[in-house]
């Protein structure tokens, strides 16, 4: 029996300049056993990714908690030059999900796309 994923873009066209923080939308994850985001970007920026998790029924006016990254993410942080970066997470015990991008310097074009299953 094939399992169907969930495959969507997150982030499309996100202006990475100064010290800009993109935050993309809350994704339900309460029924994905697994799940991966596929940062792609142009440009020369410089910056950090991260991740917001929350357990509440409504995250959008909680605060939400930054999710602790494994040391291996930190190669996905764009560093002046236009590449991309999978970040993948196995069992993940977490309602909601999402991504963020804080620019540092320089300047460039994010795209993000999210892929669920399970």
């Amino acid at each position: 029996m094939a399992v169907e994923a969930l495959n969507f873009p997150v982030i499309t066209g996100g202006v990475m300049t100064g010290v800009n923080v993109i935050n993309g939308p809350w994704i339900n994850i309460l029924k994905v056993r697994e799940c991966s985001f596929q940062a792609q970007w142009t440009g020369t920026p410089n910056g950090a990714f991260g991740f917001d998790v929350s357990n509440e029924p409504d995250p959008t006016p909680a605060t939400p908690t930054v999710l602790p990254l494994p040391a291996s993410f930190a190669a996905g942080n764009p560093a002046g030059s236009a590449t991309s970066y999978p970040f993948d997470f196995g069992p993940i015990p977490y309602k909601w999900i999402r991504p963020k991008y804080t620019n540092a310097s320089s300047a460039g074009v994010l795209n993000m796309w999210f892929c669920g299953k399970g």
